[in-house]
Protein backbone atom coordinates (compact mmCIF):
# COMPACT_ATOMS: atom_id res chain seq x y z
CA UNK A 1 0.00 0.00 0.00
CA UNK A 2 0.98 3.46 -0.18
CA UNK A 3 2.18 5.22 3.31
CA UNK A 4 -0.08 8.12 4.08
CA UNK A 5 -0.87 9.09 0.67
CA UNK A 6 -4.49 10.64 1.74
CA UNK A 7 -2.45 12.46 4.70
CA UNK A 8 0.22 13.41 2.65
CA UNK A 9 -0.26 13.85 -0.69
CA UNK A 10 3.23 12.52 -1.66
CA UNK A 11 4.80 9.21 -3.19
CA UNK A 12 5.65 6.96 -0.64
CA UNK A 13 7.95 4.14 -0.34
CA UNK A 14 5.86 0.72 1.09
CA UNK A 15 5.53 0.45 4.10
CA UNK A 16 3.47 -2.19 6.26
CA UNK A 17 1.98 -1.71 10.31
CA UNK A 18 1.21 -4.60 12.47
CA UNK A 19 1.16 -6.13 16.05
CA UNK A 20 3.23 -8.87 17.33
CA UNK A 21 1.44 -10.90 20.06
CA UNK A 22 4.22 -11.69 22.81
CA UNK A 23 4.88 -15.36 23.40
CA UNK A 24 5.25 -15.02 26.91
CA UNK A 25 2.37 -12.68 27.37
CA UNK A 26 -0.13 -13.32 25.43
CA UNK A 27 -2.07 -10.18 26.26
CA UNK A 28 1.01 -7.97 25.81
CA UNK A 29 0.98 -6.69 22.11
CA UNK A 30 3.93 -5.00 20.33
CA UNK A 31 3.34 -2.45 17.51
CA UNK A 32 5.83 -2.08 14.16
CA UNK A 33 6.13 -0.08 10.73
CA UNK A 34 7.91 -1.51 8.37
CA UNK A 35 9.29 1.03 5.49
CA UNK A 36 11.10 -0.69 2.05
CA UNK A 37 14.35 0.11 1.28
CA UNK A 38 14.32 3.00 -1.52
CA UNK A 39 17.26 1.33 -2.85
CA UNK A 40 17.13 -2.60 -3.27
CA UNK A 41 14.87 -4.18 -1.18
CA UNK A 42 14.85 -7.32 -2.46
CA UNK A 43 18.86 -7.58 -1.00
CA UNK A 44 19.60 -4.28 1.12
CA UNK A 45 20.13 -5.33 4.74
CA UNK A 46 17.46 -5.04 7.30
CA UNK A 47 17.91 -2.82 10.26
CA UNK A 48 15.59 -2.77 13.01
CA UNK A 49 15.31 0.20 15.16
CA UNK A 50 13.80 1.17 18.55
CA UNK A 51 13.96 4.07 21.03
CA UNK A 52 15.28 3.91 24.89
CA UNK A 53 13.90 5.34 27.54
CA UNK A 54 13.51 2.88 28.55
CA UNK A 55 9.90 3.10 27.58
CA UNK A 56 10.17 5.41 24.53
CA UNK A 57 8.52 4.66 21.37
CA UNK A 58 10.28 3.69 18.20
CA UNK A 59 8.13 5.73 16.29
CA UNK A 60 9.96 8.89 17.52
CA UNK A 61 13.22 7.30 15.64
CA UNK A 62 10.60 6.73 12.52
CA UNK A 63 9.35 10.53 12.44
CA UNK A 64 11.67 12.66 14.58
CA UNK A 65 15.72 11.29 13.83
CA UNK A 66 16.19 8.79 10.61
CA UNK A 67 12.59 7.48 8.62
CA UNK A 68 11.46 9.21 5.71
CA UNK A 69 8.66 11.94 6.75
CA UNK A 70 9.01 14.01 9.37
CA UNK A 71 6.03 16.00 10.68
CA UNK A 72 5.68 19.76 10.54
CA UNK A 73 3.97 22.35 12.62
CA UNK A 74 1.74 23.16 9.96
CA UNK A 75 0.30 19.45 10.39
CA UNK A 76 1.43 18.03 7.02
CA UNK A 77 4.87 15.91 6.93
CA UNK A 78 8.22 16.79 4.71
CA UNK A 79 10.47 14.34 2.67
CA UNK A 80 13.71 13.50 4.70
CA UNK A 81 16.42 13.47 2.10
CA UNK A 82 18.56 11.75 4.63
CA UNK A 83 16.83 9.07 6.13
CA UNK A 84 17.99 5.31 6.80
CA UNK A 85 15.29 3.80 4.27
CA UNK A 86 18.09 5.56 1.74
CA UNK A 87 20.37 1.90 2.08
CA UNK A 88 18.00 -0.21 4.24
CA UNK A 89 15.04 -1.88 4.95
CA UNK A 90 14.01 -0.25 8.23
CA UNK A 91 11.76 -1.60 10.97
CA UNK A 92 10.70 0.99 13.42
CA UNK A 93 9.48 -1.16 16.86
CA UNK A 94 7.52 -0.16 19.84
CA UNK A 95 8.54 -1.63 22.69
CA UNK A 96 8.17 -3.13 25.41
CA UNK A 97 4.23 -3.43 25.04
CA UNK A 98 2.65 -0.27 26.71
CA UNK A 99 4.62 1.82 24.86
CA UNK A 100 3.25 3.91 22.18
CA UNK A 101 0.07 1.92 20.07
CA UNK A 102 1.30 -1.42 21.63
CA UNK A 103 -0.85 -2.43 24.29
CA UNK A 104 -1.91 -5.03 27.15
CA UNK A 105 -3.17 -5.37 30.34
CA UNK A 106 -2.62 -2.45 32.84
CA UNK A 107 -1.98 -4.49 35.50
CA UNK A 108 1.00 -6.71 33.77
CA UNK A 109 3.25 -3.80 32.47
CA UNK A 110 6.40 -5.57 34.53
CA UNK A 111 9.32 -5.96 32.64
CA UNK A 112 13.31 -5.60 32.10
CA UNK A 113 16.07 -6.12 29.98
CA UNK A 114 15.53 -9.95 29.87
CA UNK A 115 12.31 -10.03 28.38
CA UNK A 116 12.29 -7.36 26.39
CA UNK A 117 15.37 -9.27 24.60
CA UNK A 118 12.82 -12.27 24.47
CA UNK A 119 9.69 -10.23 23.21
CA UNK A 120 12.40 -8.57 20.39
CA UNK A 121 14.05 -11.83 19.13
CA UNK A 122 10.01 -13.29 18.98
CA UNK A 123 9.25 -10.33 17.28
CA UNK A 124 11.95 -10.21 14.30
CA UNK A 125 10.78 -13.93 13.73
CA UNK A 126 7.60 -12.85 13.81
CA UNK A 127 8.28 -10.34 11.15
CA UNK A 128 10.26 -13.07 9.25
CA UNK A 129 7.74 -15.01 8.84
CA UNK A 130 5.24 -12.41 7.20
CA UNK A 131 8.18 -11.11 5.10
CA UNK A 132 10.02 -13.83 3.90
CA UNK A 133 11.12 -12.59 0.83
CA UNK A 134 13.90 -10.71 3.29
CA UNK A 135 14.56 -13.59 5.56
CA UNK A 136 17.82 -13.66 3.90
CA UNK A 137 19.03 -10.51 3.56
CA UNK A 138 21.47 -9.33 6.24
CA UNK A 139 19.50 -8.43 9.95
CA UNK A 140 21.12 -5.88 11.98
CA UNK A 141 20.03 -4.01 15.43
CA UNK A 142 19.91 -0.62 16.25
CA UNK A 143 19.07 1.67 18.88
CA UNK A 144 20.24 4.81 20.92
CA UNK A 145 20.17 5.80 24.66
CA UNK A 146 18.96 3.02 26.78
CA UNK A 147 19.79 0.89 23.60
CA UNK A 148 23.33 0.77 25.47
CA UNK A 149 21.23 -2.03 26.94
CA UNK A 150 18.55 -3.12 24.57
CA UNK A 151 20.80 -3.89 22.28
CA UNK A 152 23.51 -6.02 23.44
CA UNK A 153 21.61 -7.96 25.56
CA UNK A 154 19.26 -8.63 22.41
CA UNK A 155 22.06 -9.33 20.45
CA UNK A 156 22.87 -12.14 22.99
CA UNK A 157 19.26 -13.26 23.18
CA UNK A 158 19.80 -14.10 19.43
CA UNK A 159 23.27 -15.46 18.87
CA UNK A 160 22.20 -17.75 21.96
CA UNK A 161 19.30 -19.15 20.60
CA UNK A 162 19.97 -19.36 16.41
CA UNK A 163 21.29 -22.58 15.93
CA UNK A 164 18.77 -22.86 12.71
CA UNK A 165 19.72 -19.83 11.05
CA UNK A 166 16.13 -18.52 11.25
CA UNK A 167 17.76 -14.60 11.34
CA UNK A 168 20.76 -13.82 9.34
CA UNK A 169 22.14 -12.00 12.41
CA UNK A 170 25.45 -9.74 11.02
CA UNK A 171 25.34 -7.33 14.14
CA UNK A 172 23.75 -4.22 15.58
CA UNK A 173 24.82 -0.42 16.23
CA UNK A 174 23.64 1.57 19.48
CA UNK A 175 24.47 5.56 19.86
CA UNK A 176 24.69 7.61 23.12
CA UNK A 177 24.60 4.08 24.85
CA UNK A 178 23.91 4.15 28.34
CA UNK A 179 26.52 1.11 29.24
CA UNK A 180 27.38 1.81 33.19
CA UNK A 181 25.27 3.39 35.80
CA UNK A 182 27.94 4.75 37.07
CA UNK A 183 30.52 6.26 35.30
CA UNK A 184 27.44 7.92 32.98
CA UNK A 185 26.89 9.94 35.89
CA UNK A 186 29.99 10.88 36.27
CA UNK A 187 30.37 11.89 32.44
CA UNK A 188 26.99 13.65 32.74
CA UNK A 189 27.71 16.06 35.07
CA UNK A 190 31.20 16.49 33.81
CA UNK A 191 30.14 17.82 30.34
CA UNK A 192 27.54 19.89 31.80
CA UNK A 193 30.19 21.43 33.63
CA UNK A 194 32.80 21.88 30.88
CA UNK A 195 30.14 23.38 28.42
CA UNK A 196 29.89 26.19 31.53
CA UNK A 197 26.21 25.35 32.77
CA UNK A 198 27.31 24.62 36.31
CA UNK A 199 29.12 26.76 39.35
CA UNK A 200 32.76 25.35 39.45
CA UNK A 201 32.88 25.28 43.57
CA UNK A 202 29.58 23.30 43.43
CA UNK A 203 30.37 20.78 40.74
CA UNK A 204 33.81 20.21 42.40
CA UNK A 205 32.31 19.27 45.77
CA UNK A 206 30.03 16.85 43.98
CA UNK A 207 33.58 15.61 41.72
CA UNK A 208 35.24 15.11 45.28
CA UNK A 209 32.81 13.59 46.98
CA UNK A 210 30.59 11.52 44.60
CA UNK A 211 32.52 10.26 41.72
CA UNK A 212 34.51 7.71 43.64
CA UNK A 213 33.90 4.19 43.52
CA UNK A 214 29.83 3.67 44.50
CA UNK A 215 30.86 2.11 47.70
CA UNK A 216 32.61 4.79 48.98
CA UNK A 217 30.31 7.45 48.30
CA UNK A 218 27.21 9.07 50.43
CA UNK A 219 24.08 8.22 48.52
CA UNK A 220 22.05 11.00 50.49
CA UNK A 221 24.48 13.59 49.87
CA UNK A 222 24.95 13.02 46.19
CA UNK A 223 21.34 13.19 45.54
CA UNK A 224 21.25 16.51 47.27
CA UNK A 225 24.04 17.79 45.01
CA UNK A 226 23.03 16.44 41.85
CA UNK A 227 19.49 18.06 42.76
CA UNK A 228 21.34 21.12 43.50
CA UNK A 229 23.47 20.99 40.09
CA UNK A 230 19.95 20.32 37.95
CA UNK A 231 18.49 23.45 39.79
CA UNK A 232 21.38 25.78 38.93
CA UNK A 233 21.17 24.20 35.16
CA UNK A 234 17.91 25.01 35.04
CA UNK A 235 15.56 24.35 32.26
CA UNK A 236 17.01 26.77 29.35
CA UNK A 237 20.11 24.20 28.62
CA UNK A 238 19.11 21.42 26.76
CA UNK A 239 20.90 18.58 28.56
CA UNK A 240 21.14 16.22 25.42
CA UNK A 241 22.54 18.60 22.77
CA UNK A 242 24.55 21.48 25.18
CA UNK A 243 24.51 23.55 22.15
CA UNK A 244 20.56 23.48 20.83
CA UNK A 245 17.84 25.80 21.81
CA UNK A 246 15.13 24.07 23.53
CA UNK A 247 11.28 24.07 23.09
CA UNK A 248 9.49 26.72 24.58
CA UNK A 249 6.24 25.17 24.61
CA UNK A 250 4.29 22.66 26.04
CA UNK A 251 6.95 19.55 25.43
CA UNK A 252 6.46 15.94 25.17
CA UNK A 253 8.24 13.60 27.39
CA UNK A 254 11.59 12.71 25.20
CA UNK A 255 13.80 9.53 26.21
CA UNK A 256 16.61 11.01 26.87
CA UNK A 257 14.24 13.10 29.68
CA UNK A 258 12.68 9.46 30.17
CA UNK A 259 16.54 8.21 31.14
CA UNK A 260 17.57 11.28 33.67
CA UNK A 261 13.98 10.33 35.26
CA UNK A 262 15.49 6.54 35.85
CA UNK A 263 18.99 7.48 36.67
CA UNK A 264 17.79 8.97 39.67
CA UNK A 265 16.25 7.35 42.48
CA UNK A 266 12.70 7.53 43.44
CA UNK A 267 12.08 10.57 46.13
CA UNK A 268 15.08 12.79 44.82
CA UNK A 269 15.42 16.08 44.76
CA UNK A 270 16.46 15.73 41.00
CA UNK A 271 13.46 13.92 40.01
CA UNK A 272 11.12 17.20 40.79
CA UNK A 273 13.82 19.66 38.35
CA UNK A 274 13.70 17.93 35.49
CA UNK A 275 12.07 19.91 32.94
CA UNK A 276 11.51 19.08 29.35
CA UNK A 277 13.51 19.68 26.82
CA UNK A 278 12.98 18.83 23.22
CA UNK A 279 14.92 18.17 20.06
CA UNK A 280 16.51 20.22 17.22
CA UNK A 281 13.75 21.47 15.76
CA UNK A 282 13.52 22.34 19.03
CA UNK A 283 9.56 21.26 19.20
CA UNK A 284 9.96 18.17 16.75
CA UNK A 285 8.04 15.84 19.06
CA UNK A 286 5.29 18.12 19.87
CA UNK A 287 4.31 18.35 16.04
CA UNK A 288 4.78 14.85 15.90
CA UNK A 289 2.26 14.34 18.64
CA UNK A 290 -0.42 16.43 17.42
CA UNK A 291 -0.41 14.80 14.16
CA UNK A 292 0.12 11.25 15.15
CA UNK A 293 -3.26 11.64 17.26
CA UNK A 294 -5.35 12.29 14.28
CA UNK A 295 -7.36 9.17 13.31
CA UNK A 296 -6.54 9.67 9.98
CA UNK A 297 -3.44 9.32 10.61
CA UNK A 298 -4.01 6.04 13.15
CA UNK A 299 -6.28 4.52 10.53
CA UNK A 300 -3.68 5.14 7.76
CA UNK A 301 -0.81 3.49 10.38
CA UNK A 302 -3.50 0.63 11.13
CA UNK A 303 -3.19 1.64 14.86
CA UNK A 304 -5.85 1.15 17.74
CA UNK A 305 -7.72 4.57 17.25
CA UNK A 306 -8.84 3.98 20.72
CA UNK A 307 -4.91 4.28 21.86
CA UNK A 308 -3.69 8.27 22.49
CA UNK A 309 0.19 7.64 21.25
CA UNK A 310 2.93 9.08 23.70
CA UNK A 311 6.85 9.36 22.71
CA UNK A 312 7.29 7.31 26.27
CA UNK A 313 5.06 5.19 28.32
CA UNK A 314 4.16 6.23 31.95
CA UNK A 315 2.65 2.89 32.04
CA UNK A 316 5.74 0.72 31.70
CA UNK A 317 7.59 -0.93 35.09
CA UNK A 318 10.73 -1.34 34.05
CA UNK A 319 13.16 -3.06 36.31
CA UNK A 320 15.05 -0.45 37.99
CA UNK A 321 17.85 -3.15 38.81
CA UNK A 322 18.46 -3.90 35.42
CA UNK A 323 19.11 -0.22 35.09
CA UNK A 324 21.93 -0.53 37.10
CA UNK A 325 23.23 -3.16 35.07
CA UNK A 326 26.74 -3.09 33.68
CA UNK A 327 26.57 -3.59 29.73
CA UNK A 328 30.18 -3.67 29.07
CA UNK A 329 30.79 -7.66 29.58
CA UNK A 330 28.16 -8.18 27.11
CA UNK A 331 30.31 -6.93 24.21
CA UNK A 332 33.34 -9.45 25.40
CA UNK A 333 30.84 -12.07 25.38
CA UNK A 334 29.55 -10.80 21.83
CA UNK A 335 33.16 -10.64 20.71
CA UNK A 336 34.90 -13.54 21.70
CA UNK A 337 31.84 -16.13 21.25
CA UNK A 338 33.24 -16.27 17.38
CA UNK A 339 29.80 -14.94 16.27
CA UNK A 340 30.98 -13.06 13.30
CA UNK A 341 29.13 -10.07 14.25
CA UNK A 342 30.08 -6.28 13.82
CA UNK A 343 29.50 -4.02 16.22
CA UNK A 344 29.48 -0.05 16.07
CA UNK A 345 29.27 2.27 19.23
CA UNK A 346 28.62 6.12 18.12
CA UNK A 347 28.53 8.78 20.41
CA UNK A 348 27.57 12.85 19.45
CA UNK A 349 29.78 14.28 21.38
CA UNK A 350 27.20 17.41 22.23
CA UNK A 351 25.39 15.12 24.07
CA UNK A 352 25.43 15.02 28.34
CA UNK A 353 22.79 12.56 29.45
CA UNK A 354 24.56 9.90 28.07
CA UNK A 355 28.05 12.16 27.24
CA UNK A 356 31.37 10.68 25.10
CA UNK A 357 33.34 10.65 27.92
CA UNK A 358 30.98 7.92 29.75
CA UNK A 359 31.55 5.80 26.50
CA UNK A 360 34.97 6.02 26.62
CA UNK A 361 35.27 4.73 30.07
CA UNK A 362 34.33 1.23 29.39
CA UNK A 363 35.08 0.63 25.64
CA UNK A 364 38.48 0.98 25.88
CA UNK A 365 38.78 -1.02 29.42
CA UNK A 366 37.36 -3.99 26.88
CA UNK A 367 40.93 -5.56 26.49
CA UNK A 368 41.31 -5.29 22.45
CA UNK A 369 43.06 -3.07 20.81
CA UNK A 370 42.88 -1.06 17.80
CA UNK A 371 44.08 -2.28 14.18
CA UNK A 372 47.18 -0.59 13.07
CA UNK A 373 46.73 2.62 11.44
CA UNK A 374 43.25 2.97 12.31
CA UNK A 375 42.85 4.45 15.91
CA UNK A 376 41.41 7.77 16.39
CA UNK A 377 41.50 8.99 12.87
CA UNK A 378 38.66 11.41 11.45
CA UNK A 379 35.72 10.90 9.07
CA UNK A 380 34.39 13.50 6.28
CA UNK A 381 31.52 14.63 4.99
CA UNK A 382 31.49 17.10 2.57
CA UNK A 383 35.52 17.40 3.25
CA UNK A 384 34.29 18.27 6.79
CA UNK A 385 35.55 16.58 10.01
CA UNK A 386 32.11 14.82 11.25
CA UNK A 387 33.70 12.89 13.88
CA UNK A 388 36.93 10.49 14.71
CA UNK A 389 36.88 6.53 14.01
CA UNK A 390 39.02 3.96 15.80
CA UNK A 391 38.64 0.22 14.62
CA UNK A 392 39.28 -3.03 16.91
CA UNK A 393 41.38 -6.10 15.82
CA UNK A 394 39.57 -8.31 13.81
CA UNK A 395 37.32 -5.38 12.09
CA UNK A 396 34.23 -7.08 14.58
CA UNK A 397 34.38 -3.47 16.33
CA UNK A 398 34.05 0.19 15.19
CA UNK A 399 33.90 3.51 17.61
CA UNK A 400 33.12 6.95 15.61
CA UNK A 401 32.26 10.08 17.58
CA UNK A 402 30.03 12.70 15.82
CA UNK A 403 31.15 15.91 16.04
CA UNK A 404 28.49 18.45 17.30
CA UNK A 405 25.39 16.00 17.40
CA UNK A 406 23.82 15.63 20.34
CA UNK A 407 21.68 12.36 22.25
CA UNK A 408 19.73 11.53 19.31
CA UNK A 409 22.61 11.71 16.30
CA UNK A 410 20.54 11.42 13.21
CA UNK A 411 18.36 14.20 14.57
CA UNK A 412 20.90 16.61 15.14
CA UNK A 413 23.34 15.78 12.07
CA UNK A 414 21.49 13.64 9.76
CA UNK A 415 23.56 13.44 7.02
CA UNK A 416 26.61 12.57 8.71
CA UNK A 417 24.14 9.57 10.62
CA UNK A 418 23.01 8.24 7.01
CA UNK A 419 26.90 8.43 6.22
CA UNK A 420 27.83 6.72 9.05
CA UNK A 421 25.29 3.89 8.79
CA UNK A 422 26.48 3.05 5.29
CA UNK A 423 29.94 2.42 6.05
CA UNK A 424 29.54 -0.03 8.90
CA UNK A 425 26.65 -1.55 6.32
CA UNK A 426 28.32 -1.85 3.56
CA UNK A 427 31.63 -2.97 5.13
CA UNK A 428 33.50 0.55 3.85
CA UNK A 429 34.94 0.39 7.62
Amino acid sequence: MKFFAAVAALAMPFVAAADYTSAAKDDQNIFYMYVESENAPASDPVVLWTNGGPGCSGLLGLFTEQGPFVPQSDGTVAYNEFAWSKVANMLFVEQPAGVGFSYGSDDDMHTGDDQAAVDNHQLILSFLERFPEVQANPFFITSESYGGHYMPTLAKEIVDNNADGAINFKGFAVGNPYTNAFTNKIAQYTAQYQHGALPAPLFNRWLDKCARRPSLINLENCTYLEGAMMEKMGNGINPYALDYPVCVEDAASSQALTLMHAMHEEGSPAKELLLPVENYEPCAEDFLLAWINTDEVKEAMHAKTGITWGSCSSKVRYSRKDMQKDMAPLYNYLIDGGYGLKILVYSGDDDSVCATSGTDAWIWDLGYETIAGKYWRDWKVDEQVAGYVSHFEDGVMTYATVHGAGHEVPTYKPKQALDLLQKFLSNEW
